[in-house]
């Protein structure tokens, strides 16, 4: 007989690799990365979408100026119920005026202006009445964020039938250059201080971008933080018009953050001068 003898178990030798310690510190380095990719691509797609928007405001007044040639007037602003179409008072006392049929444009302006009245938004773009697109599903125009965009015509709130003393009707649009001025919407560089109107807005200690005798009509976008915010500052709160107070003044300045004296600001504001009519 062979003596047994004990076999030698060879265990595998130690194979190099990673401690935990340094795949944390690859992981957290790549989570860097990752970050700074990411909001590299974030302000980018921001920037594009502020570059679209402007872009689509620039559509909306040509669009509204292509009418103005086409009809010889101005269209109306629409309303959250009105599915896109502007909202004109075809007959009555207050003919020709923007709103409902019986609406009194020198009692509530707020379809000329804009703002929120018992659950309905005035002053959306009548995105139908000019064939203006991208629309939402009801009909109304959008910022790239997809917020309605806004629209504010000058009125003079006659007490008179037929109303020829607003953008809206084609005698005061003819007229326009010489016996008849808006002296009603007006663009301030800050809502502090101002004096809504309507009728004699002024912005008062707050500078001023535009005065009473120029704006005939206005396009706006309220950013990407859109109408909708629980809580916004004085300077957008002074556009979105949210109880609708019939305020003529709007406000246009360089964006800024929500630490700023009046709020965060992202609005988007263009207007048709009464020279270009």
């Amino acid at each position: 007989m062979k003596p047994s003898q004990a076999r030698t178990i060879r265990l595998p030798g130690r194979q190099p690799g990673f401690s935990l310690a340094e795949l944390a510190i690859v992981l957290l380095i790549v989570g860097f990365l990752l970050g700074g990719m990411l909001t590299v691509f974030s302000a980018q797609t921001e920037q594009r979408k502020w570059n679209d928007t402007k872009n689509r405001l620039e559509a909306a007044r040509d669009a509204i100026l292509g009418y103005a040639i086409a009809h010889g007037r101005l269209p109306c602003p629409a309303n959250s119920t009105s599915a896109g179409a502007e909202v004109r008072q075809a007959s009555g006392t207050y003919i020709n005026d923007c709103g409902a049929p019986g609406h009194n444009p020198a009692t509530n302006p707020h379809d000329y202006y804009g703002g929120i009245v018992a659950g309905v938004t005035y002053g959306l773009l009548p995105a139908v009445t000019l064939g203006y697109q991208p629309v939402d599903a009801q009909g109304f125009a959008l910022d790239a964020w997809g917020n309605r965009i806004g629209y504010a015509l000058a009125s003079t709130f006659p007490a008179a039938s037929p109303d020829t003393t607003n953008y809206s009707n084609a005698s005061a649009l003819k007229t326009s250059g010489s016996s008849f001025l808006p002296d009603d919407l007006v663009v301030c560089a800050s809502a502090t201080g101002i004096s809504p109107g309507p009728g004699t807005p002024r912005c008062n200690g707050a500078p001023s971008v535009t005065n009473q005798n120029t704006v005939v009509a206005i396009v706006y976008s309220p950013g990407k933080n859109g109408p909708g915010q629980v809580a916004r500052g004085e300077d957008e709160a002074a556009n979105v018009n949210p109880i609708g107070a019939n305020d003529a003044v709007f406000v246009s300045h360089t964006p800024t953050p929500a630490g700023a004296a009046n709020g965060e600001f992202d609005d988007q504001l263009l207007w048709i001068p009464i020279g270009t009519l």
